[in-house]
């Protein structure tokens, strides 16, 4: 699976979650089609992860304007928005989790917000 695909499936995982209690084989299904070789899947699929790479854009750009954030800082804010984490990111990027915890604290400084969970629920306003 190719970097595209794979924050595709990254920003999918949460609405999986509450789909797959419904539909048990999604996950299965959809791990299925971003594997397919099929060209016109392919170019299908490359649209999707376009459309949410900019998206992902738009959200940093917000979240910058209005804390301040450095792109860096608005990355891992984003990142954990959809339900990433810590070291996913650093291994991700190629950087150190400790990187990304010093981002992390700066982001909580300048948002006012102390945990995670309440930077993902601040992120959610924004959008």
């Amino acid at each position: 699976m190719d970097d595209d695909n794979e924050e595709l499936a990254r920003r999918l995982a949460r609405p999986l979650g509450q789909y797959a209690q419904l539909y048990p084989d999604i996950e299965r299904r959809l791990v299925g089609i971003l594997e397919n070789r099929d060209p016109k899947v392919r170019r299908r699929i490359a649209a999707v992860a376009g459309i949410a790479r900019q998206r992902s854009e738009a959200r940093r750009e917000r979240l910058m304007a209005r804390y301040q954030l450095t792109r860096a800082e608005a990355k891992v804010a984003a990142w954990l928005a959809d339900g990433g984490d810590i070291a996913s990111y650093a291994k991700s990027k190629g950087i150190s989790i400790g990187t990304v915890r010093i981002q992390l604290k700066s982001v909580f400084a300048k948002t006012g917000v102390n945990r995670q969970a309440a930077l993902v629920k601040l992120t959610q306003t924004v959008f």
